[in-house]
């Protein structure tokens, strides 16, 4: 390439050479004086300026000042000149050609540099197009990859998402060695460029938080083009992100409207022949006509069928929890009192466990909704009894920090791992090492959440493998 470049220039000389000759020819045939036969080389060394370029206007005009020295200057024929305005003229004549090839030349550099520039705005463009027209439906790494490498014109391209550590590519490259450095310059937070090698690495960011790498080889774009694709690139990614957080969103909002719809329908599906077990049976022990086992065995029915008819209560309160039309009835309530209260009501149920309430007082108010919290208290002893141990305690406490009431439920016998304690509180989840231990729906806690969030509460877990497992939950004060 650099031969046949030389060639050029050597044979655009040669033309150039030729064509002042042939101007001193016809300047000598027309009997030109030294003013005219100047301004027509001028001239012809302005056009090869140009056209070509300095070096080669450069070349010409050494020759034009021999041929004007040598036909136009006294004495003729002969490289001397006599008169010093001679040197003069014709030395200015050389400064004004190399000045106006000079500037020639910087001027078409600089149109050589704006081509060059607008079209790697146009193919960045292109690529801005293109990031919009992406299909969020499949993988936009693998998507974004080959618009990149086409956009800056590279021989491969990599791209690393730190959101799903999955690395892509595009290209004639192997990339299991420079996945290593892509990952390494993203955790270092570094942008390099290795010129030798026609490597660059950027780190791309939303904001100022580092969302993955970008990696192109055999470029010849600049730093500007190279930041701008690795931008592009960070928005199309977190525009991905966003997109998929939005579906699941709507398919998580779907989901629980035909949860709620299923609880609801089951719930008032199970009431009317509740209603009617629990009339026959109650009004069969009014009778008191029942003896020995038959009364025992009405008893249990009746009892079984008031069971079942609060837990169906719960059920179309559940279905209730993420409905707009649910409305928190708030009312000054002395949490010790509801807490014995419902400790009362389930000592039965939890036999033969037995329950340590014992708290620093008696009165201790927050403002909430009665039945609502009542629901998740029930449901927190329920859940310390079913996955604690047999025979061991559940022990409640409640005690005020600031403007908050603080209510614990604790159990032995049960741990929950860490990676596991933000899950459990969302609908249907259940741990993988309670599904045999227990019978469940996955619902429980997050009703618990769910009420208490609506109270503008928080609630969360402890969990040690030798002590067992709390669960917190706050209300807000109602001290008047």
């Amino acid at each position: 390439m650099l031969h046949g470049k030389i060639r050029h220039i050597a044979l655009r000389i040669i033309v150039g050479v030729a064509a002042a000759l042939l101007s001193t020819g016809a300047a000598y045939k027309f009997h030109f004086n030294l003013s005219s036969a100047t301004s027509l080389h001028l001239f012809l060394i302005t056009a090869i300026a140009l056209r070509w370029g300095f070096l080669e206007a450069s070349a010409v005009s050494l020759v034009s000042v021999a041929c004007l020295d040598y036909f136009f200057t006294v004495p003729l024929f002969q490289f001397y000149m006599a008169d010093s305005h001679d040197w003069v003229a014709l030395g200015t004549f050389e400064s004004v050609a190399l000045l106006v090839s000079r500037l020639s030349n910087q001027v078409n550099q600089h149109a050589l540099e704006s081509d060059i520039h607008r079209s790697r705005l146009q193919r960045l463009y292109e690529l801005s197009q293109s990031i919009l027209l992406l299909d969020f439906q499949h993988s936009v790494d693998q998507q974004l990859t080959p618009l990149i490498q086409t956009a800056l014109q590279a021989k491969g391209v990599g791209l690393w998402n730190a959101y799903d550590l999955h690395f892509s590519s595009a290209g004639q490259f192997d990339f299991k060695q420079e996945e290593l450095q892509l990952r390494a310059s993203f955790f270092a937070d570094r942008n390099d460029d290795d010129e030798a090698n026609e490597i660059s690495r950027r780190v791309l960011r939303s904001g100022t938080r580092s969302i993955g790498a970008l990696l192109l080889y055999g470029h010849t774009s600049d730093a500007v083009s190279i930041n701008a694709a690795a931008s592009l690139a960070a928005i199309a990614m977190e525009r991905a992100r966003s997109f998929a957080q939005e579906s699941n969103a709507e398919a998580a909002r779907q989901s629980e409207q035909l949860r709620a719809t299923v609880l609801d329908s089951l719930a008032h599906a199970f009431k009317t022949p509740l209603t009617t077990i629990q009339t026959s049976s109650s009004g069969l022990l009014e009778m008191n006509t029942l003896r020995g086992t038959e009364k025992k065995l009405v008893t249990l029915i009746d009892q079984q069928a008031h069971h079942l008819n609060d837990i169906t209560t719960r059920l179309l309160r559940a279905a209730k929890i993420d409905s707009a039309n649910l409305k928190v009835k708030r009312e000054h309530i002395n949490v010790v009192a509801l807490v014995r209260e419902s400790v009362a009501e389930s000592a039965e149920q939890f036999m033969p466990r037995s329950i340590i309430f014992a708290p620093a007082g008696e009165h201790i108010s927050v403002l909430a909704d009665r039945q609502l919290l009542k629901m998740a208290l029930l449901q927190l002893l329920d859940n310390a009894a079913k996955y604690g141990g047999t025979d061991a305690s559940i022990t409640l406490d409640i005690h005020e920090e600031k403007d908050e009431a603080v209510v614990s439920v604790h159990n032995e016998g049960s741990f929950i791992p860490l990676e596991e304690r933000g899950k459990i509180f969302k609908r249907f989840y259940r741990s993988p090492g309670s599904v045999h231990k227990a019978s469940g729906t996955g619902i429980g806690l997050s009703v618990v959440k769910h009420v208490v969030e609506a109270h503008q509460g928080r609630v969360w877990v402890v969990s040690d493998s030798s002590a067992g497992t709390t669960f917190f939950l706050t209300l807000p004060s109602g001290r008047l």
